[in-house]
Formats: C-alpha cells, structure tokens, sequence
C-alpha cells in the first residue's frame, strides 16, 4: 500500500511538471499575442481617412489573432503585399499623408513577418524599423514597441530559441525603454509593455 501511494505521488510529480513546462511557453506567447491585438492600431489624425486605416487594423488583428489555418498563409501574404502596395503612392494630399502611408506600410511589414518563418521574419522586422525611423512622433516610438513584441513572439517560436538569448533581447528592450519613457504619452501602451517583458522573463527562468 505504502508502495503504491509513492508511485502514485511519483506519477502526480512528473504529470504536473511536464504539464507546467508545456504551458510556459503558451503563457508567455498568449501575453504578446494579447498585447499586439490591444495595441497595434493606427488611429488616423483626419477622421474621413480613418476607414482605409481600420482596413490595416483589422487585417492586423486577423494576423495577431491567428484566424486562418497554415494552408491559407501563402493567401494572407499576398493580401499583405497587395495592402503595401494600395498604401504606397508618391503623391500625398496633406502634411499628414506621409506619415499615415509610412505607418501602414510598416504594418504591413509587421504582418508579413508573424506570417513568415525562421529565414524570412527579421527582414521584414528591420523593414518595419527602417520605415517607423523616418517618423518623428510618438507612433514612431509606439510602432516601434509592437515590433519589438512580434520579434520576442518569434524566437519564443524558434526551433533554435536559446534562453540567453531571450533574455539578451528583454534587457535590451527594457534599456531602450528607459531612454524613451519619460517623454513617451502612452502610459498604458508603456505599463503593459513593461508587464509583458517581465511576465516573459519570469515565464522562461
């Protein structure tokens, strides 16, 4: 009886430990999947341009929200090309235009890069900065966050991840975020940003 109780104990131990290393991951990508559908949103400063900036936002959220299979991803980069390619054009209406067609360029990008694989993303992440660079506003600095987020999703997604280098990633995150911070006005965008790196460290210790 005693025997039998201690196997019994053994089997509880081993079940609950593998069961808590298989969701850590899943916890931690959960908390940057609900980050990126919270945040990554253009709101447009001339409400009548608003509608072609929601076609971004909603093909985002899609994206981030995964509501596609694998078979249909070859489609969904296609329809992330064609967006990029409405949202290029080289004559703008006013002084604002330039930065909306940047913003939802890079958002294109972004999108591109959750849908591509190992060899692919990081070039459309550095495409994505590139662009957000030649902003000079606080959604430079915001866009710029949500593309943090979807590169720490993807090496928590690598087959090749490496917890150093994870953890290399989240400081140089939080260090940037210390030069930036005190002039930033997204408080919430900041907090939840910052929750959501500690929340991953803890996750992969």
């Amino acid at each position: 009886m005693k025997k039998s109780v201690i196997i019994l104990i053994a089997i509880m131990l081993v079940s609950n430990n593998l069961h808590s290393q298989s969701n850590e991951p899943e916890t931690a990508e959960i908390a940057i999947i609900n980050f990126l559908i919270k945040h990554c949103q253009f709101h447009d400063g001339n409400p009548t341009r608003q509608e072609d900036a929601d076609e971004v936002n909603l093909f985002a959220r899609k994206i981030f929200e995964k509501q596609y299979t694998s078979d249909s991803t070859p489609n969904l980069i296609t329809q992330a090309l064609q967006l990029f390619y409405d949202n290029s054009e080289g004559e703008f209406e006013d002084a604002y235009d330039y930065t909306r067609m940047t913003t939802r360029r890079s958002m294109c990008y972004m999108a591109l890069a959750f849908l591509s694989g190992e060899y692919r993303y990081r070039a459309f992440l550095e495409d994505a900065r590139d662009n957000l660079n030649k902003l000079a506003s606080d959604l430079n600095g915001q866009m710029l966050l949500i593309v943090n987020m979807i590169e720490l999703y993807k090496e928590l997604n690598s087959k090749y991840a490496l917890k150093k280098e994870i953890e290399r990633i989240i400081l140089k995150y939080q260090d940037e975020l210390k030069n930036m911070e005190e002039d930033f006005g997204h408080k919430e965008l900041i907090e939840d940003y910052k929750k959501v790196l500690t929340d991953v460290a803890n996750t992969i210790k």
